[in-house]
């Protein structure tokens, strides 16, 4: 039966830290995940009898700031769409030392700017995941 901490530390953004190719990267904001294909199979009749589960599509939008994405974009000869799929890390660390690591290979599907009024100018690229894999260590 698994231990019940009450008033321990929760895992916060403060806890994360997300590396790309083993490179530590500030990162604003990332949402990753899996979807998996589901349907109703139906008999004869107007209610399903079963059901099955098919293909998973992984996803992934990392939010970085411009400061942080100009050299990545230096480093590819200004085209983001060029990389190639690349390992992103994330790694989440509470105070009792307990370590989740998320493991995501992905490549840039998207490449742009987005310029307001406020300070800190930041994009979100969505990213063309291949694989969401969680909990790998």
């Amino acid at each position: 039966m698994a231990d019940i901490v009450r008033n321990g530390k929760a895992y916060d953004s403060a806890d994360v830290k997300v590396y790309i190719n083993g490179i530590n990267i500030p990162v604003v904001k990332v949402t990753y995940g899996n979807e998996q294909e589901h349907q109703l199979n139906y008999t004869l009749g107007e209610n399903p009898t079963s059901w099955s589960k098919g293909k998973k599509t992984p996803s992934c939008t990392i939010d970085l700031m411009m400061a942080d994405v100009v050299p990545l974009e230096k480093a590819a000869g200004g085209d983001l769409l060029k990389v190639k799929p690349f390992n992103v890390t994330v790694e989440f660390v509470n105070e009792d030392n307990e370590i989740v690591v998320d493991s995501i290979y992905a490549k840039f599907k998207s490449q742009g700017r987005d310029v307001t009024g406020e300070m800190g100018l930041q994009m979100s690229y969505e990213l063309f995941a291949l694989k969401v894999d969680f909990n790998v260590v």
